[in-house]
């Protein structure tokens, strides 16, 4: 496991460019120009419009896909590098797992553990050891006691845990979530974004969380958005939510809490700035209903 605050990732310059297969139509780029640099340990929600390049970045930063320009360093190592062989990009994915949207697309077995322990099989782990692995990820996920049940008679939410625990058990350094609450209805999502948040701080895994709900990227430690292939913000929840009218231009909206706030000192409200969080937004309220103001 790496150190916390060693560096994972590392772009310069980056660019990427999808071929329809023909030379009759030049695309625009779908990544454009990124530099950035994720650390080990850290927790990073990515947010942006539909086609602003998040998910690309997500399958970058995974090797699915191959940079068409600049560098990309995952692990302190150039993946852009002619020489980073095919045996190179299958150390380091061991290391990077991803979590996609629909659960069902990433589920191939029909018991429980029997798809958790697929991943270490594949790569030759001793069978003592995928047992203890497949124990292990099943209890961080709180999924143990579904060991034997079929995939396909559990809930959404439930579904995106074991698919979850299928990449714990190949134990990454990293796990990226590509939209992986958005099929999910709001007490999987709440479930499973908590279980982001347990994978970060008590197993020491980054995670790169691909979103468009505002309230589960304000619980990062940071948030990159990304704007037509581009990064157009990159700062703490507070740093990048606290100024609406920014993410207005780039056609996002605040957290609701945040967002009513911004709407209220729009109105003429002389509510102080820099809440964010709904027990913040709360109590910024009600301090300043207590005072017995009044629209002017």
């Amino acid at each position: 496991m790496m150190k916390q605050g060693e560096e994972m990732i590392r772009a310069e310059h980056l660019t990427f460019t999808y071929d329809d297969g023909s030379d009759k139509i030049d695309l625009p780029p779908a990544v454009t120009d990124i530099s950035f640099t994720v650390h080990a340990g850290e927790y990073v929600a990515i947010l942006g419009h539909n086609g602003s390049g998040k998910s690309t970045l997500a399958k970058l930063c995974n090797m699915i896909l191959t940079p068409t320009g600049g560098k990309l360093f995952i692990e302190g190592r150039d993946v852009t590098d002619e020489n980073f062989t095919e045996d190179d990009m299958y150390d380091l994915r061991r290391d990077v797992g991803m979590v996609f949207q629909n659960p069902d697309n990433q589920l191939v077995a029909t018991v429980v553990e029997e798809d958790v322990a697929f991943g270490p099989e594949n790569l030759g782990v001793p069978s003592e050891e995928i047992r203890r692995r497949v124990d292990e990820a099943l209890d961080i996920v709180g999924m143990r006691e579904y060991a034997r049940h079929a995939p396909h008679k559990l809930s959404g939410g439930q579904k995106q845990r074991v698919a979850i625990a299928g990449v714990l058990a190949m134990k990454p350094k990293m796990i990226l979530f590509d939209e992986s609450t958005s099929m999910l209805d709001p007490l999987g999502r709440h479930d499973v974004v908590e279980l982001m948040e347990k994978l970060n701080r008590e197993e020491n895994i980054t995670v790169l969380h691909i979103t468009h709900y505002m309230e589960e990227a304000a619980r990062a430690d940071r948030v990159i958005v990304m704007n037509d292939g581009r990064i157009a913000a990159d700062g703490t929840p507070r740093e990048v939510f606290c100024d609406a009218d920014r993410l207005h231009a780039l056609g996002l909206e605040a957290p609701q809490g945040a967002e009513l706030l911004h709407e209220l000192r729009t109105a003429g409200w002389q509510i102080p700035e820099g809440a964010l969080t709904e027990e913040e937004c709360a109590a910024a309220l009600l301090e300043f209903l207590s005072k017995d103001n009044s629209h002017e």
